[in-house]
Order: structure tokens, then C-alpha cells, then sequence
């Protein structure tokens, strides 16, 4: 699930540099301009659905939630590769000229100290609120939301005595907050920083994550009666019927709250495809389990790659017609599936591997623990 959710991001991005390039594209099709969208939102509900699945079964099994060990898990996971492309894409490729988008090295430059410094603090969501997104490492926005949600979310789990009414009670705050903001930024459209607010609650989708944490009560604490309609054959149909075209019919005075409806929905497929042995979409086979274990090198590389491959086919082959946008998608998958493979197991899994030493969870959940 992770890597279509990646596949989804790379779709859109692979149409949106085509057009920052100045090539032929349709990252304005409704449905293109959505999937990258969607694929983020995905992302969020699964990580807060397998950490918060992940911190019941550690309050179950030792009693206690381990805040520090926690943190350093995550730290262990997400940073190595954060960090080091956050040194490529400041510090190396700004400087091999044929890897820049025009359109954006102006920004960048302009704007190199202040990006630097908020991504250096993981605030990368806060940069792209402020400037235009960095060249190579924009979709790194979303890493800064999921890190801003590790900071308090094992304390919420840890202290409180009923968890789903924590959850459920963040959730709405965090929507009705979002409603604030709105109704100010129509009272004031020309405010500059309500403007900034705006950009940073919105991408900060906090609920979604939240929304993925339900799911994992439902199916921690085996609530079969909720679990039972949600596997429902004609609950998973209308689901895959919503999807794709709920963005066509959604009421435009609504647009600002349709992430929300996507999280359940994609609620609703996670909970289907992970623990329903009668799902109707079966992902069980070993090269997508593969390609879900890179996703994060997936997710984090494409931009390079596609870049990469944009220019290098337009070396070779006119600028026009299927063969150049058919070739653009296959090659820009292959070297991002290549180098992610490679990183994950030259790199990253170095990582990974520390992680079990600050993990009390049973080994039963080891697949979990090094996600």
C-alpha cells in the first residue's frame, strides 16, 4: 500500500516538472493534480495507524510506553536519509547545472539560508508555507508533518485512560481549529501572515493521521461490530467507487475538508487490505511486499529521478508525443526503484537494525517495528 501511495505522488510530480521544465503536460487534469495529493493523505492515515497500533501493543505488553526509546526509533528511521539528501539537494545538486529547474533556482538561491535553517530543524512543512518549494526535496514537507505528530502523540496514548476518546477529541479540535483559521483568512484575505497560517494548517493534516489511530483501536481492540460492516463487500466496492470520484462531485465549498473524507476511505482500504482475509484488493505478493519496504527511499528520491530522466531523454528524443511521456514514467521509476533498493540495504537498514534495541514490543511485531 505504502508504494502505491508513492506511485501516486510520483504520477503527479513526474506531470508538475514536466510543466516547471516547460514541456507538454496535464498536472492540471483534475484527477493528476489529486493523486499526488492523495497519496500523501494515505501515507498519513497508515503512519498513524501502525504507530499508534504499534504504541497499544507496548502499553499491553510492558505496561508502560517508552517515550525516549520512542523517539529514537523514529529518529533512527526517518533522519539517516532525511539528512542526506537534505545535503544533496542543498549542497551538491544547486550545483551540477544540468539538474536545475529554472523556474525555481531564483527562489532557492534568494531564500537558501532561511529554507536551510527550517529544514535543518525538520520544519521543511513551515519553508514550503513561507517560499516556493526547494528544488529536489519539496515533497519533504510531509516528512516535517509526521515528525511534528511523533512529538506529542505517545503522550497522548501514554497518559490517557480511554484512548479513543482522546483520539476522537483531538481529531475534532484539530478540525474545528482549522475552521477558525479559515473564517479569519476570509475576514482578512489580504492578512500576509494569516496567509502563512493558512498554507502551514493546511498541509499540517494532523486529522488524518488521527483518523488512521482509529482504525488501529478498532482493530487492536477487535471492535468486530464496527470491524464487520467495514469488511462488508459493498462497503469495500462503494469505497473504490468513492475514491477516484468523489473529487469530480465534492461540493467546492467543501474542497478544504475532502482530505478528510479521502482518510476515511483510505481508512477503510488499509483496514480491508491488513486484517480482512475476504478483501476484495489482495497486495499479498513478495514484490510489492519489496517495494513497500523502499517505499520510503521511493517517496524521498523520485524527484531526482525524474528530473534526471526528463533531461536526459529530451537529449535524445523530440519533446512530444507518447513515446517521450512513456519513457519519462519508466525510467524515472527504474532509477528511483534502483537507488532506493540500494539505499535501503547499503544505508538505511544499517539504521533499522539499531531500532530493535529500543523496542519492548514482542518480536511477533517485528515487520511493524521496522516501519
Amino acid at each position: 500500500m505504502r508504494f502505491f501511495a508513492a506511485l501516486a505522488v510520483i504520477i503527479t510530480h513526474v506531470e508538475l516538472l514536466k510543466a516547471q521544465l516547460g514541456y507538454k503536460n496535464i498536472w492540471q487534469e483534475t484527477l493528476i493534480f489529486n493523486l499526488g495529493s492523495f497519496g500523501v493523505y494515505f501515507f498519513f492515515v497508515l503512519s498513524g495507524f501502525l504507530i499508534t497500533y504499534l504504541l497499544f501493543s507496548e502499553k499491553d505488553f510492558t505496561g508502560a510506553i517508552g517515550i525516549k526509546n520512542f523517539y529514537i526509533r523514529r529518529v533512527l528511521r526517518i533522519w539517516p536519509l532525511y539528512y542526506l539528501l537534505l545535503i544533496v539537494a542543498f549542497f551538491v545538486l544547486p550545483h551540477i547545472s544540468f539538474m536545475q529547474i529554472p523556474i525555481l533556482q531564483q527562489s532557492f538561491n534568494d531564500n537558501f539560508n532561511n529554507n536551510l535553517l527550517f529544514f535543518l530543524l525538520i520544519l521543511p512543512n513551515l519553508a514550503f508555507s513561507i517560499y516556493p518549494a526547494v528544488p529536489h526535496f519539496g515533497q519533504a514537507w510531509s516528512i516535517g508533518v509526521e515528525e511534528q505528530f511523533y512529538i506529542f502523540w505517545p503522550w497522548l496514548i501514554k497518559k490517557t485512560k480511554s484512548a479513543i476518546k482522546a483520539i476522537v477529541l483531538f481529531t475534532v479540535l484539530i478540525v474545528l481549529l482549522k475552521g477558525v483559521v479559515l473564517c479569519l483568512i476570509k475576514l482578512y484575505p489580504n492578512n500576509s501572515t494569516l496567509k502563512v497560517i493558512k498554507l502551514f494548517v493546511a498541509m499540517s493534516k494532523l486529522e488524518s493521521m488521527s483518523i488512521g489511530a482509529i482504525g488501529a483501536w478498532l482493530l487492536y481492540y477487535q471492535k468486530n461490530n464496527f470491524l464487520a460492516i467495514l469488511y462488508k463487500p459493498v462497503v469495500q466496492v462503494l469505497t473504490f467507487i468513492l475514491i477516484p470520484l468523489l473529487i469530480y462531485v465534492f461540493p467546492d465549498f467543501l474542497q478544504d475538508g475532502i482530505h478528510i473524507v479521502y482518510s476515511v476511505l483510505f481508512l477503510i482500504v488499509i483496514l480491508n487490505v491488513s486484517s480482512n482475509t475476504n478483501s476484495i484488493l489482495k497486495l499479498n505478493h513478495r514484490v510489492f511486499e519489496y517495494l513497500g519496504k523502499i517505499s520510503y527511499g521511493i517517496y524521498m528520491y523520485h524527484m531526482i529521478f525524474i528530473i534526471l530522466s526528463i533531461k536526459l531523454i529530451a537529449l535524445f528524443l523530440p519533446t512530444y508525443g507518447p513515446l517521450f511521456n512513456l519513457l519519462i514514467y519508466v525510467l524515472s521509476l527504474l532509477f528511483t526503484i534502483l537507488v532506493s533498493g540500494l539505499s535501503y540495504y547499503f544505508f538505511e537498514n544499517k539504521f533499522i537494525k539499531l531500532k530493535t534495541r529500543f523496542s519492548k514490543i514482542m518480536s511477533g511485531n517485528s515487520s511493524l517495528i521496522n516501519q
